[in-house]
């Protein structure tokens, strides 16, 4: 009788014990699971301090726009050349309607202005390169000074004389004052701050909008005076501005002659070797970028000796309308050009270039496609913007948006461009790397305008434009594969080239 209470004592025991067991397991379990839960929780607290701090970093590295601009404009040297470059970006938009000048107004043939613009793009891109020396050797200040008076020299000869022989002394004046330009570039490019490179140079550009109040009053004393007499004025107007431009350099700039040391050499031995030097840094540290400008600088120049002419004569639209789609090409680029100036400092080279480069075979299309499609509206709201204020009209043709996505993107991506050279070579060299660059740009272009001229007169216009598209697009394809700038493991201390 005894045994059975036993047994079922001992079976509760075993199960109060089995209980407790389950109990103190699921208890443990339940406190592991919270310390578990802790212990991600401070992890996640860990990673959150750290983007924290982080982002405090990141906000001290990049100050705000009103921050970057004083450092910049607390540098008088800045501000006086600021100026006195956009009254040479205002009036060099004259240059848009050199080639309709001359084969409209002055009667030359079209394969005459291929062959002289060749010859003269070649000189610039010569008087280039022996800028780069002048302009590590000399005063950068008084190469500025003379810049802007060979420039002034230029306009006021077009603005006077119409004679073959006039006009070609007008463009040695225009090519020979590359060999001042490099230094001159040189002089303010490497006194702003690399932190604030990008929107330094992008505030040179800023100066574009001044070529809306040029091309108002173009547009203006066109239908008043024709547009040969109108060109020739406003080429007088600008030649006056630019020496006042000059004068205000020589007076108010401050500059100095770099100490040189040639150790015992040659000027002309010291040259070449100077500039060897440029090219190995250039091919060390943005080789890829070396290879686009090649290619890019033939592109652009088909596009820019054609695309007026052709638009003048296959499509119809007359000088008021090209005059209203450069204007409304400037309103558009330069809110443009200082974003790409802030891009550049903040994102990688490759992803802007790409960003900034894809819209130039649309540009070459839209003039292929524009006989067929002259228009992107219907054709009577086009006629009524013609009513309303002559030319106005043409910014509802298809060449307008060829020409305005052609013409901003050119801006930021040479923009692009000089940022990169600004941010990633030696100061030290700033001359000699700029004149190699532009020898390289202005030496491939040198051959559009012979090009161009020899496919208009024997071919189809068109023809012109399907050449340049094919460029773009191999272009397109370098960037994405090798972009512009090799990494700094790469390039090694290139600051002891």
């Amino acid at each position: 009788m005894d045994d059975g209470p036993s047994k079922i004592e001992h079976d509760l025991l075993a199960w109060e014990e089995l209980i407790e067991s389950e109990r103190e397991r699921e208890e443990k379990e339940r406190l592991d699971k919270i310390k578990d839960e802790k212990e991600k929780l401070n992890e996640i607290k860990a990673r959150l301090d750290r983007v924290r701090i982080r982002l405090d970093e990141i906000k001290e590295d990049s100050p705000s726009l009103t921050e970057s601009l004083r450092t910049i404009f607390s540098w008088r040297n800045y501000s006086v050349y600021l100026t006195t470059s956009w009254i040479f970006t205002a009036f060099s938009y004259m240059g848009a309607f050199f080639n309709l000048y001359l084969l409209e107004e002055l009667d030359w043939g079209i394969v005459l202005i291929g062959g002289v613009l060749s010859v003269v793009n070649a000189i610039s891109a010569i008087s280039r390169l022996v800028g780069g020396y002048v302009g590590d050797v000399s005063n950068r200040k008084h190469l500025s000074v003379v810049a802007m008076f060979m420039m002034a020299a230029y306009n006021l000869i077009m603005g006077i004389f119409v004679e073959f022989t006039w006009i070609i002394i007008a463009l040695l004046f225009f090519s020979t004052m590359e060999i001042f330009k490099g230094g001159s570039t040189a002089y303010i490019m490497d006194n702003i701050p690399k932190q604030h490179g990008g929107l330094g140079i992008s505030l040179f550009s800023a100066g574009r909008v001044f070529g809306i109040i040029t091309l108002g009053l173009f547009v203006i004393l066109t239908p008043l005076m024709g547009f040969g007499e109108s060109m020739r004025l406003m080429f007088l107007i600008g030649g006056l501005f630019l020496i006042f431009g000059t004068i205000a350099r020589a007076v108010l700039l401050e500059g100095t002659t770099p100490d040189v040391k040639r150790e015992g050499i040659s000027l002309f031995r010291d040259f070449i070797q100077e500039n060897m030097r440029a090219v190995r840094i250039l091919l060390r540290v943005v080789p890829g970028m070396i290879a686009i400008v090649v290619i890019d600088s033939l592109s652009d120049s088909l596009f820019k000796f054609g695309a007026y002419i052709y638009i003048y004569e296959k499509i119809g639209i007359e000088i008021p309308g090209l005059i209203f789609m450069t204007i409304l090409t400037i309103i558009v680029s330069v809110p443009m050009l200082l974003g790409t100036g802030r891009m550049s400092d903040r994102r990688g080279e490759k992803k802007t270039a790409l960003i900034v480069y894809s819209f130039m075979p649309i540009s070459a299309l839209l003039l292929i496609i524009a006989p067929i499609f002259p228009f992107w509206v219907p054709e009577p709201l086009y006629n009524q913007a013609e009513t309303i204020l002559t030319g106005l009209g043409a910014v509802f043709s298809t060449p307008f948006l060829a020409i305005i996505l052609k013409s901003v993107n050119d801006a930021v991506w040479y923009l692009l461009l000089l940022t990169i050279i600004q941010k990633n070579l030696p100061t030290q060299d700033a001359s000699k790397i700029l004149s190699v660059f532009w020898f390289l740009v202005y030496l491939f272009s040198s051959i559009g305008p012979s090009v161009g001229g020899f496919v208009f007169h024997y071919f189809n216009q068109v023809d012109l434009f399907s050449i340049i598209l094919l460029l773009n697009i191999i272009i397109l394809g370098w960037i994405a594969r090798q972009g512009l700038v090799k990494s700094q493991e790469k390039t090694g201390n290139v600051q002891n080239e």
